[in-house]
């Protein structure tokens, strides 16, 4: 008989609620026509995708807004940066973004750079994993015309204050300000309406796999990435994944819905494992705080490899990860917690553990006592 999984690698990737699964099946069933045809099950399906657009924009409390659905976040976050800066060169060719942005944000400034003739300002971070406002300020130049940083970071789980960075960015109408909510979504609890353009997606909160959504005030005009029969408004060309963006609404729902609860609920299965990390300093170090993000705790082992303790955690089938499954297969190391001011052994032998209410105290306990024996018998 298999033993039971403890999935504990959520800010990768989170299972389905079946709920949500249940409402993707329903309408792959029964609204199963193109949403860009003009017989009647066509219109029906075109009118589902509208009210999935608006649900997700009523659940973030989001009045003065489009949406534009996506394969996810990585094309959001592209459209955002690159839709964005095209579209408005001609007012300047600067944009700041910070170190530790997710890569679909880095590897993009990176290509504006040399494709483009962007010139990027790549903002440090404090020990803490959040960008200085002063930073932020001194940065900003006559030719900025876009801002992006990231709400909630996906390796260490650092919250940058979204409202402080907008107060800066409002004073400069010409500059836009992106936020990729990623991580924050359904789980702190953040005003969107501080953000002229906002990316999120489904399958960090419960939702489906390959739907996501680059949010954005009405005034905003994007040039298109994707071309072709000029769906969403022409600014992402492509059929309409329905099912997805009605699952992806569903998803939404629930998770703003249950913010406070499950803010509250992780907390307390964190705590334990916080604690004993803390308690053993000899061994790790700890790079993340747990007391603003629960859903995201990051250690390093001192002198132990993490892929060696990753590796053995999954043969006793618990799920944790070293560096984010965002990074290349090469890549051996967080470039977050090199930022951070760490040394390259403890960025090299990072582990992550990132929860959802749906794991429970007895998990965990299982989780640190597998962790205490396998760091105490393996020999590097």
């Amino acid at each position: 008989m298999n033993k039971k999984i403890i999935y504990l690698d959520n800010a990768s990737t989170t299972k389905i609620y079946p709920e949500v699964l249940n409402s993707y099946n329903e309408v792959c069933d029964k609204f199963f026509g193109n949403c860009s045809s003009i017989h009647g099950l066509g219109v029906k399906s075109s009118a589902l995708l509208a009210k999935s657009r608006e649900q997700i924009l009523k659940s973030l409390k989001l009045n003065d807004y489009d949406l534009v659905f996506t394969s996810g976040a990585t094309e959001a976050n592209n459209l955002a940066l690159k839709g964005y800066c095209k579209q408005y060169k001609n007012r300047g060719k600067h944009i700041i973004v910070s170190r530790i942005e997710h890569p679909s944000i880095l590897e993009t400034a990176k290509q504006l750079e040399a494709m483009e003739g962007f010139e990027v300002t790549y903002l440090p971070v404090n020990s803490f994993g959040v960008i200085d406002l002063n930073d932020l300020k001194n940065a900003i130049r006559k030719d900025t015309i876009l801002v992006s940083i990231m709400a909630v970071n996906n390796e260490v789980g650092s919250i940058n204050d979204i409202h402080e960075i907008s107060k800066i960015v409002r004073k400069y109408p010409k500059i836009a300000f992106h936020c990729d909510a990623v991580q924050s979504l359904g789980k702190i609890d953040i005003d969107y309406n501080d953000c002229d353009l906002i990316t999120i997606t489904s399958h960090k909160i419960h939702g489906p796999l390959g739907i996501g959504a680059l949010v954005m005030k009405k005034r905003i005009s994007l040039t298109a990435e994707i071309c072709g029969g000029g769906q969403e408004d022409g600014l992402r060309s492509g059929t309409s994944n329905l099912p997805g963006a009605v699952a992806f609404a569903k998803a939404v729902r629930i998770a703003q819905e249950k913010i406070v609860e499950r803010f509250e609920q992780v907390s307390k299965v964190a705590i334990p494992l916080h604690k004993y990390v803390m308690e053993s300093k000899d061994l790790y170090e700890i790079n993340s705080f747990g007391h603003l993000n629960p859903y995201i705790i990051n250690f390093s082992l001192k002198n132990k490899k993490a892929s060696v303790v990753v590796e053995a955690l999954s043969n006793q089938n618990i799920i944790v990860s070293s560096i984010s499954a965002c990074h290349s297969k090469g890549e051996k190391a967080s470039y977050v917690v090199m930022e951070m001011g760490k040394d390259e052994w403890i960025s090299h032998n990072t582990l992550r553990i990132s929860l959802s209410e749906e794991n429970t105290a007895e998990e965990m306990l299982t989780f640190i006592n597998a962790l205490i024996k396998i760091v105490g018998e393996i020999r590097s």
